[in-house]
C-alpha cells in the first residue's frame, strides 16, 4: 500500500470552503501546518496555530501579493525526496511537504503560485498529497492516522494536472475569439486558437463571423479533402455528403457535390489547392456555408463576393497535433491522433478474395478507404474514378451503412464501383447490399469471427476482396 503519514501541509487557498474543519483535523493529528499570508490570517483568525510563508522564507509578499509562494524554499520542501539524505540536507528553511491543500484564483484572475506549487506536488506525488478541491477533504482527513496510499495519492495528482489544464484554458479562453454561441443558442463558446495555422487559425476573407458548428464542420472537411492534394470535400454536419479528387478542381467539385446534392445543400466545402475562377463559379452555382482553402485566384474571390452570406476563409496548413482530447463527464479521454501508416496502402493488403485488382482499382479503393477512415463510424464509402459515389456514415450498423452508401448513389455510377468499409463485416449481409448493387471490389480490416462467411460471400459473387489489417473507428 506504501502508506504515507502526514507531518507538514503547506495550504494556500481563494475558497474558503471547509478549510477551517479540514485544517482542525490537520492540528489535531499533530500536523505542522504552513500557509501562504492570507490563508494564514484567516487560520489564525480562528484559532489554528500555522507558520507562514513569510516566516519561512524570509520574504515578504511582492508586487501587491502576485509573488509570495514562488521561492527556492517553498519548492524544494515540494520536490525533496525525503528518503535522499543529500537533498533533505539542501532543505535549510523547512524539512520535506508531505501535502498540499491550494486552490486556485477564480477568473478573470490569473493564478502563478499556485499552478506552480501544484505541478511541483504532482510531480512529486510519490512524497506528496496534492488536494486542490474541497471535494477531497474529507477523504483526507478520514486517512490521516492511517496515512494516504500511493494510488490515492496518484490519483490526487492526476486531478491536479487536469485541474490545471483545464484552469489554462479557461485563461486562454478569456483572450479567445467570442462566438456568437455554442450548438445551440443557450450555450456559450469561444475559439481558442494555438497560431494563426490550420482551422483554428484560419483568415476570413468575407462573410459573416464563423460559427461553432461551422468550425467543426470546416475541421471534418479540411481533413478530408487533405486524403489527396487537388481533392475537393463537401460536409455537413461533421458528416461527408461527398469528396473527389481531380486535377480540374471545378470537376473534382461537380463529382463531390453529385454524391449527395441533397445533403450537400447548405454544407460546407474545403479545397486543398488553390482555388480558380472555374472551380468558384461551380461552387457559387449551389448554396454553400463555408469555402475552405490554403488559397483564391482573384476572379474567384470576385465571384463569391456575389454571394454575401457565404463565408469565405484561407486555412494555411499546419502539422496535426499528436494528440485528442475529449470531454466525458468526470474526467478526459486522451488517445493518439488517428494517423495513416503503411497499413494503409494498398501494397500492405492482403488479397483474399478475387482477382487482384489493376492500378486504376486500387487507386480507387485506396481513395475510398481514406475517407471511409476520416467518416463518422459505421461508414462505408463507395468510390469510382476518385470521387465517392455513395457514403454511408455515422450509422449505428453496418448493414444500415450499406444501404445508406447504395441508396444516395446514382445508379449508373455504381456499377464496376469499388467499396470500403471501416472497419470488418460482422455477417455477408452488408456486403451483399453491395454486390447487388453492382461494386466490383472491397477493401475491408478484416478480423470478424464471420470472416470465412464473409469472404465466401465474395468469392461466389465473383468480386474482389482485400482485408488491411487495421480498423478506422471514428465515433
Amino acid at each position: 500500500m506504501q502508506l504515507k503519514k502526514i507531518s507538514r501541509v503547506l495550504i494556500s487557498v481563494s475558497d474558503k470552503t471547509g478549510i477551517l474543519e479540514l485544517a482542525k483535523a490537520l492540528r489535531d493529528n499533530g500536523v505542522e501546518i504552513i500557509a501562504s499570508d492570507g490563508t494564514a490570517a484567516y487560520l489564525q483568525d480562528n484559532k489554528i496555530e500555522v507558520r507562514t510563508v513569510t516566516e519561512i522564507t524570509g520574504s515578504p509578499e511582492i508586487l501587491g501579493g502576485k509573488v509570495k509562494t514562488l521561492h527556492p524554499a517553498i519548492h524544494a520542501a515540494i520536490l525533496a525526496n525525503p528518503d535522499d539524505s543529500l537533498e533533505r540536507s539542501q532543505l535549510t528553511a523547512i524539512g520535506p511537504i508531505d501535502a498540499l491543500i491550494i486552490n486556485l484564483y477564480q477568473l478573470p484572475g490569473f493564478d502563478i503560485g499556485g499552478p506552480a506549487m501544484i505541478r511541483a506536488g504532482a510531480k512529486n506525488c510519490e512524497h506528496v498529497c496534492v488536494i486542490t478541491s474541497p471535494t477531497q477533504y474529507s477523504d483526507l482527513a478520514m486517512n490521516l492516522k492511517s496515512g494516504i496510499s500511493l494510488s490515492q495519492r496518484q490519483q490526487w495528482a492526476r486531478t491536479a494536472l487536469i485541474t490545471t489544464a483545464e484552469y489554462d484554458l479557461q485563461l486562454a479562453a478569456q483572450s479567445g475569439t467570442s462566438l456568437r454561441y455554442g450548438e445551440n443558442p443557450h450555450q456559450s463558446a469561444t475559439l481558442v486558437s494555438r497560431s494563426n495555422l490550420g482551422v483554428a487559425g484560419s483568415e476570413l476573407i468575407q462573410g459573416k463571423a464563423m460559427s461553432f458548428t461551422n468550425y467543426l464542420d470546416v475541421d471534418a472537411a479540411w481533413k478530408l479533402c487533405n486524403v489527396i492534394k487537388g481533392s475537393v470535400s463537401i460536409v455537413k454536419h461533421g458528416i461527408p455528403t461527398g469528396v473527389a479528387h481531380s486535377r480540374d478542381l471545378a470537376s473534382a467539385y461537380r463529382s463531390a457535390f453529385a454524391c449527395d446534392s441533397i445533403s450537400a445543400f447548405g454544407g460546407v466545402v474545403a479545397v486543398s489547392a488553390h482555388v480558380d475562377e472555374m472551380c468558384a463559379l461551380e461552387i457559387t452555382k449551389n448554396f454553400t456555408e463555408v469555402v475552405a482553402a490554403p488559397s483564391y485566384t482573384e476572379a474567384a474571390l470576385i465571384l463569391f463576393s456575389s454571394k454575401s452570406n457565404l463565408r469565405v476563409i484561407k486555412i494555411r496548413e499546419s502539422q496535426p497535433t499528436p494528440w485528442e482530447f475529449r470531454a466525458i463527464e468526470g474526467g478526459y479521454l486522451v488517445q493518439e491522433r488517428n494517423l495513416f501508416t503503411e497499413n494503409d496502402s494498398a501494397t500492405s493488403w492482403k488479397l483474399v478474395a478475387g482477382k487482384a485488382c489493376n492500378s486504376s482499382q486500387l487507386k480507387d479503393l485506396e481513395f475510398a478507404w481514406r475517407i471511409a477512415a476520416l467518416s463518422r463510424s459505421n461508414a462505408i464509402v463507395v468510390a469510382k474514378d476518385q470521387a465517392t459515389v455513395g457514403i454511408g456514415a455515422g450509422n449505428v450498423n453496418r448493414l444500415d451503412a450499406a444501404r445508406s452508401a447504395v441508396l444516395r448513389a446514382q445508379p449508373d455510377l455504381l456499377q464496376g464501383s469499388v467499396a470500403a468499409s471501416d472497419a470488418f463485416f460482422p455477417f455477408p449481409d452488408a456486403l451483399e447490399i453491395l454486390i447487388a448493387s453492382g461494386v466490383s471490389a472491397v477493401v475491408q480490416p478484416g478480423g470478424s469471427v464471420n470472416d470465412f462467411d464473409v469472404i465466401a460471400a465474395a468469392q461466389a459473387a465473383g468480386i474482389t476482396m482485400y482485408t488491411s489489417g487495421i480498423r478506422h473507428f471514428s465515433h
